[in-house]
């Protein structure tokens, strides 16, 4: 999980300055991986932001929400992680390997502050909050998928827009 999060987080920062501000009302495929159980996510892209992809392969798929330079930047990362091949969303994650999650994130930083949340269609998520980030973190058949906000000053309003915009994901099976 480490090396996802410091991978992607390199991406921002690389991909950072080339990305274009946008806007898109209406729920956006923002991802589809296709491997065994594929999938799709459906969302809305918040207001102001762009998606673009950096990187989709069979096994995961990395990009990034931005709204322009200067702006806080949401990193997308969906990763196939074999423990959690059988599992079919975080629900049904038993409470000791979601310590162990737990004990990953403060293993990077001993300060983050964890909050259970769940999206509107009833995927359990575990916010992740420390210093100049939020992550939002669940699985989903297998995939491990992790929304990582970023920035110096994160404001409560962006914040919010971050939970708003997991919590509106719709995970739909592949055509």
């Amino acid at each position: 999980m480490k090396r996802i999060i410091a991978l992607t987080l390199g991406l921002v920062m690389v991909l950072c300055a080339a990305c274009a501000m946008g806007e898109d009302t209406v729920k956006t495929e923002i991802g589809t991986l296709n491997v065994g159980g594929s999938f799709g996510i459906r969302t809305r892209v918040p207001e102001g932001y762009t998606y673009m992809p950096v990187a989709d392969t069979a096994l995961n798929l990395v990009g990034i929400l931005t709204a322009g330079e200067g702006r806080t930047v949401v990193t997308v990362s969906i990763a196939y992680n074999e423990e959690y091949a059988d599992v079919e969303r975080f629900n049904d994650v038993d409470e000791a390997t979601v310590e162990e999650i737990r004990d990953s994130f403060r293993e990077m930083d001993e300060e983050v502050v964890f909050e259970d949340l769940e999206t509107a269609y009833g995927t359990r998520l575990l916010k992740v909050t420390g210093e100049g980030f939020v992550d939002i973190y669940t699985i989903y058949r297998g995939y491990e998928l992790e929304f990582v906000m970023t920035g110096d000053q994160l404001t409560d309003a962006e914040v919010q827009a971050l939970v708003d915009f997991i919590s509106d994901i719709d995970f739909v099976p592949a055509e």
